[in-house]
């Protein structure tokens, strides 16, 4: 599934109990809310992961960051678990500059 919200691109795909969610664009307000949205449809399946995929972000600002804080607690609530694959060094250095490293399972490695 592919939806368009705002300056943000979304793709949603699953592989059994386990969601990827391809980022690309902006995640701005627009693009937060349909986030946010996609993720509390998630929240009744319970378990698995959901891979968030962040290398196509052009930009991430802190509310983009606590929307992926949200989620992670959100899905934890139901024992999922979220990961941030391919995060770019704008990502990292906002992760870094916030003293968040660590707080979000993040998957440096390119796509599998």
């Amino acid at each position: 599934m592919r939806v368009d919200a705002g300056a943000l691109t979304m793709s949603v795909s699953r592989v059994g109990d386990d969601v990827v969610i391809e980022l690309s664009g902006e995640l701005d307000t627009a693009g937060r809310l349909r986030f946010r949205e996609q993720i509390g449809e998630l929240l009744g399946r319970g378990g698995g992961t959901v891979t968030v995929d962040v290398a196509g972000l052009r930009s991430i600002d802190i509310p983009g960051l606590a929307a992926l804080l949200r989620a992670d607690l959100l899905l934890r609530r139901v024992h999922a678990h979220l990961r941030v694959r391919s995060p770019t060094p704008a990502f990292t250095a906002l992760l870094r500059d916030t003293g968040l490293e660590g707080r979000l399972r993040v998957d440096h490695h390119a796509r599998h």
